[in-house]
């Protein structure tokens, strides 16, 4: 049985990956894909996908406005300002809150945000420092 050479491996693996490449790119020349962001987020839609901030709705100012119930933990109530996109980590959020012991100070009631607050100013809005 004949030796097989360290060159020949090498030589036979290169040219494959050229070989398979070319025929890649003979594939898909003058591909053009049918999908463009509009059409997706029109088909998201339609499967009932919604962007970030849609889910409790504007206000009348144009703000997003969000209604908090009495019974309503830390979690649920950093989740529902995460599926609106005020903020991007409910645990982040929460441990800041718990950080400055503010769990027990967040007041029910419904709250307008304009979506640029940054998490400081939502957590002083929920507590009523800042109005």
């Amino acid at each position: 049985m004949a030796r097989i050479h360290g060159k020949s491996m090498l030589l036979g693996m290169g040219l494959g990956i050229i070989f398979t490449a070319l025929i890649g790119c003979i594939f898909f020349l003058g591909y053009t894909p049918d999908a463009d962001e509009a059409k997706i987020k029109t088909l998201a839609r339609k499967y009932g996908m919604i962007e970030p901030g849609e889910l409790a709705g504007t206000g009348s100012s144009g703000g997003i406005s969000i209604e908090i119930d009495e019974s309503e933990t830390l979690a649920q109530i950093a989740k529902k300002l995460k599926d609106t996109g005020l903020i991007k980590e409910t645990m982040q959020f929460q441990l800041k809150v718990l950080n400055q012991k503010a769990e027990d100070k967040i007041l029910p009631g419904v709250y307008e945000f304009t979506g640029n607050e940054d998490e400081q100013k939502i957590i002083d809005i929920l507590t009523g420092v800042a109005h």
